[in-house]
């Protein structure tokens, strides 16, 4: 996604006009209440080193709002502060494997989890999400996946880049499967805030087990609180876990900066009418994108309940994403993302952020017209 940028910019120095969909970067500045939160730290001198673990604002902060949303109350020894989720994904696949171990992903995926499984030496295996069925897994395909190297099934919900916020009876028949076949769950939760459809609910598997035997939840502030320069992530797993998972951190990072940590408080803790614009804006573009696409011509059979993407199927289009992503961006403009780049379920689509701006949304179905005639003639 940031070689897409990259490219963009480059074409925006030689004037062409560039419709920015391509990163899943929040166009809101961070809420003014977090930014002197942190700002005041800095001031007060919390500029030293603060526990590998986390400060103890934070993790008191994590788990009183993890008791609300998710109806249990962690221990302290269960939380890890990371540098951002990505991080925390790394540090987890690293705490349960052992090289050459596998944990099963979803197709199609959020990259970074190809990334850290190869870091970590971990094989990943994947279980189809089926676009017919809302980009829903089908629990039996992943409990055949299963053998004496898994550790682990990774969840993501909402999904990045589906959309899809999975049902509480999926959920459940996942961790069943966990249960009986003695592994992990790595719940992936960053766009957990980020649910529209009043016909769906979050749902966390950390509810069944409150993270003391086999859940591990990944979560983080980038998304929900339009904070992804600030690298703020949090782990809560099984206490032996979340010991390695600790560990780790401090092994690479030391420690998450003190004042980067008092701004994370002031965002958990902050009304909930901080982020409701924030929210509520993604909805309105994310179902406009899918607007303007089906006035170009693109066929829906499915609407995102949650996160910020839109990730349609242009099968009728073409066959190779990237080599379609492309041409959309030098022709018309628009940059997306290759569904390729999502795994390769992902073939046949393309991800649209709803990061971009309501006059790029505005253009967006006639400029896709003109590159799909365009892409069709050539």
């Amino acid at each position: 996604m940031f070689q897409i940028l990259s490219t963009c910019q480059d074409l925006e120095k030689q004037g062409k006009r560039i419709l920015h969909f391509e990163l899943g970067d929040p166009d809101f500045d961070t809420p003014e209440l977090i930014t002197e939160a942190c700002i005041q730290s800095l001031r007060l001198g919390n500029t030293h080193y603060v526990p590998a673990r986390g400060a103890t604002n934070l993790i008191e902060a994590v788990r009183t709002t993890t008791g609300i949303s998710r109806g249990f109350t962690p221990d302290k020894d269960q939380i890890t502060v990371t540098t951002g989720a990505n991080s925390a994904i790394f540090y987890a696949f690293r705490a349960i494997c052992d090289a050459g171990d596998e944990v099963l992903m979803p197709n199609p995926y959020f990259p970074s989890y190809l990334a850290a499984a190869e870091i970590a030496g971990v094989n990943p295996r994947y279980y189809e999400l089926y676009s017919e069925n809302g980009f829903a897994p089908r629990v039996e395909d992943i409990e055949s996946l299963i053998n004496s190297r898994t550790k682990a099934i990774l969840i993501n919900s909402p999904s990045n880049p589906t959309g899809t916020v999975l049902p509480l009876e999926i959920i459940k028949l996942i961790y069943d499967v966990a249960c009986k076949n003695d592994i992990f769950v790595i719940s992936d939760e960053v766009y957990a805030r980020m649910v529209y459809d009043e016909n769906c609910k979050f749902f966390s598997t950390s509810s069944l087990d409150s993270c003391r035997t086999r859940t591990i939840v990944i979560n983080g502030f980038s998304k929900a609180f339009a904070m992804t320069g600030w690298r703020i992530g949090v782990a809560i797993a099984p206490v032996d876990v979340s010991a390695r998972i600790t560990l780790l951190s401090e092994s690479i990072v030391s420690c998450v900066p003190g004042f980067v940590q008092d701004g994370a408080v002031a965002a958990i803790l902050s009304p909930m009418n901080t982020t409701e614009k924030m929210y509520a804006t993604y909805r309105k573009r994310q179902l406009e994108i899918c607007s303007q696409l089906a006035s170009a011509g693109i066929k829906f059979n499915f609407t995102p309940q949650g996160a910020m993407y839109v990730f349609p199927n242009i099968s009728e289009y073409a066959k190779d994403s990237d080599k379609f992503a492309m041409h959309l961006l030098q022709h018309s403009g628009i940059a997306a993302v290759p569904g390729v780049y999502f795994g390769s379920k992902g073939e046949s689509h393309l991800r649209f952020s709803c990061a971009g701006s309501d006059e790029d949304i505005a253009d967006l179905g006639a400029l896709f017209s003109q590159a799909v005639n365009s892409y069709i003639e050539n």
